[in-house]
């Protein structure tokens, strides 16, 4: 993936650049989601509306996010096999614009939810981290 264009930045720090051969979930659950995405109110397995996607226990992710309807764009699915471009997953993680999205543009996530992760102080994560998701995705969001 280019970074033309994009929010992300690509970064030479050791985790990032480990990112940029990786495609599994376990890879992806352990580096990406436990390290920015469970804590504290947010995907960890609380009654919380976040907290609900569950993305602190290993081997949870995939049933939280393949194919479930997302809260936030109504009509999406978080994570579709195969596609990238019609995952709300990866507006929220702004790997692609709301106008990129197919088959139709999609809204971005209204202001008091926001793009993701949250508590970095708007900062995305690295594309290299981005981009693996977005291969998982590509390769058909297996659960592996």
């Amino acid at each position: 993936m280019g970074t033309a264009g994009r929010v992300c930045k690509v970064s030479t720090v050791a985790a990032c650049m480990q990112a940029e051969t990786q495609s599994s979930l376990a890879w992806i659950e352990t580096n990406i989601f436990q390290a920015h995405c469970a804590f504290s109110g947010c995907h960890n397995n609380t009654t919380t509306q976040a907290g609900r996607i569950n993305l602190k226990d290993a081997g949870m992710s995939h049933d939280d996010l393949v194919n479930v309807d997302s809260d936030v764009a109504n009509g999406k699915k978080l994570v579709v096999p195969g596609q990238p471009k019609q995952s709300y997953l990866m507006i929220m993680l702004q790997q692609y614009k709301p106008a990129e999205m197919e088959p139709t543009p999609v809204p971005a996530p209204p202001s008091d939810i926001g793009f993701m992760p949250q508590g970095t102080g708007g900062v995305p994560l690295c594309c290299q981290k981005i981009d693996a998701i977005d291969r998982w995705i590509t390769a058909g969001a297996m659960n592996n």
